[in-house]
């Protein structure tokens, strides 16, 4: 399954993302009330929880507490 945010003006379905798709799949079309804004902030947080941490050591720490204070 993928989600992908699209716009209709009451005639056509435009997505916002290129989606690969091979031979024809079915649909399920939801109406959301909410701005493109909202939508696209959900999109990157669920993006960004997907991904693997990055591992840090106690050196590389330091040095990035040293360059925010700068």
């Amino acid at each position: 399954m993928r989600s992908v945010i699209g716009v209709y003006d009451g005639d056509k379905l435009k997505l916002k993302e290129k989606v690969k798709i091979k031979g024809a799949v079915n649909v399920l079309v939801t109406f959301l009330n909410e701005t493109e804004t909202a939508l696209q902030k959900k999109m990157l947080l669920q993006r960004l929880l997907k991904r693997q941490p990055v591992k840090i050591t106690p050196l590389n720490v330091k040095d990035l507490i040293e360059e925010g204070r700068k």
